[in-house]
């Protein structure tokens, strides 16, 4: 059994770099047990879209988390302060944490 899901996502990850859509064979899909099926089919999909979606999958990542922040602020130095040297990515971030934790952060 090890050796045919070992396969099956060797065949998938396959179609994947082809940019072909993958599919689940019926003489794969563990005749016995559907829901093994049904998870191999939900595993093909995530694969699929994370391939298809990958970049804007880990563009959300990357803003919601805040690592991207020194590229925005380099993008945003470029498009409307191009005359002024830009901070470098050491000196960028003890100015955040400065803004971050100086002063009362609090509402009353």
């Amino acid at each position: 059994m090890g050796a045919r899901l070992n396969k099956l996502l060797r065949d998938q990850s396959a179609a994947l770099r082809r940019g072909s859509t993958p599919c689940l064979p019926s003489m794969v899909c563990l005749r016995r047990s559907p829901r093994r099926a049904l998870h191999l089919d939900l595993l093909a999909t995530f694969l699929r879209l994370l391939k298809v979606n990958g970049r804007n999958f880990w563009r959300v990542i990357r803003q919601l988390s805040g690592d991207d922040g020194y590229e925005r602020y380099l993008a945003h130095c470029a498009a409307t302060h191009p005359e002024q040297p830009v901070l470098s990515r050491r000196a960028w971030f003890a100015y955040e944490q400065q803004q971050k934790w100086t002063g009362i952060k609090r509402c009353c």
